[in-house]
């Protein structure tokens, strides 16, 4: 039996229907039974457990025969201290490995975890990679995962009103985008087969690097957009933004740091691209199945529309 935390997640979700789908016995845990409801009808064990409760995590693995780690990776916009909240979160499930006597982890890490400081909330999951591996008897994968091609569904609003992605990544540097199914899938498979032994890392890279130039161009074609453009915002301009949105000023400084930490290539992947640390899902069949139906729901104004889109629109 294998537990994945997070099952209310992207990544979670993904990892729980993988293994459900090749016969295995999963255990879901999340903080809302609700959001579970689809696992549950699939066959899992529901369990709603808060993450920084470790008597709740621990006897959700119990009986466990590998676990799937995870620190909710999307900011809390209004948390005074997120990292904080990572470092909570981070020692309740070492907690409950250590207790419940599990000795198998997948564990979600992000590209540029490596470094101690300097990439914003990534230094949280670096903190979270060094409290968990010490753990003794515990053989760990940390699957540090590229750049969620799902951050660009944040700019639909934008890009259906004015036709263009904003952000403070340089437009030109490549970029290890990768899906969430994929990371999620790639999870439930190597806790599956566990084939590693020690605390060991492996990066998930995406199918190719794509840049953020690059990624606006398959925007244009696939919603038919030829004035469709990436616009670079500055560093200072995009705090700023943050800030009026009711985002905490650690929250924003975090953000801040991460396009920093990319544009100066702190932030960058260090495996070789191989089958393994590729992934299968292009940014073309992404934008086509996930971003462009998003952007054809949208009213013209960039917000969502109440019903489906009117006949004949692209």
């Amino acid at each position: 039996m294998f537990v994945i935390t997070g099952a209310g997640g992207r990544t979670g979700r993904a990892a729980a229907m993988h293994l459900l789908a090749a016969g295995h016995r999963v255990r879901a845990v999340g903080r809302s039974a609700q959001r579970l409801t689809g696992l549950a009808a699939q066959g899992a064990d529901v369990r709603e457990a808060d993450p920084a409760d470790p008597a709740a995590l621990t006897e959700a693995f119990r009986g466990a025969e590998g676990i799937y780690a995870v620190i909710q990776p999307n900011y809390i916009p209004d948390h005074p201290d997120f990292g904080a909240f990572q470092d909570q979160v981070a020692a309740s499930l070492t907690t409950a490995v250590t207790a419940s006597g599990v000795t198998r982890v997948v564990g979600l890490s992000s590209w540029g975890a490596r470094h101690p400081q300097g990439t914003g909330p990534v230094t949280g999951l670096h903190r979270f990679e060094q409290r968990l591996s010490t753990v003794p008897g515990v053989d760990t994968l940390w699957l540090r995962a590229g750049y969620f091609m799902e951050n660009l569904l944040d700019h639909i609003g934008t890009a259906r009103a004015h036709h263009r992605i904003s952000a403070p990544f340089d437009p030109d540097i490549p970029l290890p985008f990768v899906t969430t199914a994929d990371v999620g899938a790639r999870a439930g498979e190597e806790l599956a087969t566990g084939t590693w032994h020690g605390t060991q890392v492996l990066e998930l890279q995406g199918q190719r690097d794509v840049s953020m130039r690059e990624a606006a161009g398959v925007i244009a074609n696939a919603v038919r957009a030829d004035d469709f453009t990436y616009q670079q915002t500055s560093l200072a301009g995009f705090h700023a933004e943050l800030r009026s949105k009711g985002v905490s000023a650690n929250v924003a400084d975090m953000m801040a740091e991460v396009a920093e930490a990319v544009n100066s290539r702190c932030a960058r992947t260090e495996q070789p691209r191989t089958a393994r640390t590729s992934t299968p899902t292009s940014i073309e069949r992404f934008i086509e199945e996930e971003f462009a139906p998003r952007y054809r729901a949208a009213r013209p104004d960039g917000n969502p529309r109440q019903g489906p889109p009117r006949g004949g629109e692209r």
